[in-house]
């Protein structure tokens, strides 16, 4: 994929192109943004340029997409070549060798359980950092939810991050730009990565056939973001079938959450963002005054039950009743 395949990220893009034609690569860059707008993607295909053994294509700044190295990284297997996430956290937590019986299952469980970038794995990363490059390339360390190191990992990066080997650059991506360090926001260049437009998004959801059933409608809901859109697609799957704007409506919507505390959360969260986006359209839609200020009071009210739903209050107990508020404002939806 090269650079022109990331939609709507043209002005990070041409910064990125303009590092690799140039060879100038800071020791640490900050990919900040919205999540689902081609963060992850971006430094990926940082990465493959790096990387690229086609000449012509890393002088435009750019990767083949073919040759060996860019093949490895889209596999995820260049040795140079590092993304840590809390898919990588959890492989570091399960001792069973990956082709044992039950792998899989186990990393699927360890995988619901992080909340962190952990300090134990950023010692693990850098230490891939100071090994000599496999190839003639770049070492590149990609950190994602960089947000979510706590004080002993932050630190455990700073140094390495402030001064970096030869050929090597760290990356790390955010969409709590605020929620991190001071001291590591400034050993970091950032770069912005703006919400997509509804056109972006809805010809990401085509290209990726993405599993909506009303790309346009989803698109709506998604706040400029692809993820965004595949959660509205569920969410608006969820008030569908529970009935939405019937008399059961709210029972019926509670009752489709999942049985697992933490999806159920993040299904009401979802829920509630799509209701939240249709209630702000309606009072910017709204000509009566007095109609606008009762959309205003349910806005604030709703962004109350999305705080709730982070506490230990049920889900579905705080969905039901956000969407039994809901009665006589007759909110169109789909």
């Amino acid at each position: 994929m090269p650079f022109a395949d990331i939609l709507g990220q043209e002005k990070a893009s041409s910064y990125l192109k303009q590092l690799v034609r140039n060879q100038k690569v800071p020791g640490a860059l900050l990919f900040f943004g919205p999540d689902g707008v081609g963060k992850r993607l971006a430094a990926l295909e940082f990465a493959k340029a790096l990387n690229c053994l086609d000449e012509d294509a890393r002088q435009r700044g750019d990767s083949c997409g073919v040759c060996a190295n860019c093949r490895a990284i889209d596999k995820a297997t260049h040795p140079d070549v590092t993304f840590v996430d809390f898919t990588y956290q959890a492989r570091l937590e399960v001792k069973k060798d990956f082709t044992s019986k039950g792998y899989a299952e186990e990393l699927e469980k360890e995988i619901t359980k992080q909340q962190h970038i952990s300090v134990d794995t950023i010692r693990d990363v850098t230490a891939k950092s100071q090994q000599k490059a496999v190839g003639n390339g770049w070492k590149v360390l990609i950190i994602d939810q960089a947000q979510t190191m706590q004080g002993a990992a932050a630190n455990a990066l700073l140094k390495f991050i402030e001064e970096p080997p030869y050929k090597t650059v760290w990356v790390l991506i955010t969409n709590k730009r605020a929620a991190m360090l001071r001291t590591i926001l400034s050993r970091c260049q950032p770069l912005a990565f703006s919400p997509l437009s509804l056109e972006n998004v809805k010809e990401i959801l085509t290209r990726t056939q993405a599993n909506v059933t009303n790309a346009d409608l989803c698109a709506r809901y998604s706040a400029g973001s692809v993820s965004g859109a595949v959660k509205a697609a569920e969410a608006l799957d969820l008030l569908e079938a529970g009935g939405f704007g019937s008399p059961q409506g709210p029972s019926g919507v509670a009752a489709g959450l999942s049985r697992t505390l933490v999806t159920a959360r993040q299904e009401a969260q979802a829920v509630l963002d799509v209701l939240i986006m249709a209630l702000h359209r309606a009072w910017i839609d709204e000509a009566d005054e007095n109609k606008q200020c009762v959309y205003q009071t349910m806005l604030k009210r709703f962004e109350n039950y999305k705080r709730s739903i982070g506490r230990n209050v049920s889900p579905a107990l705080v969905l039901e009743t956000a969407l039994m508020s809901l009665d006589g404002l007759n909110l169109q939806i789909f």
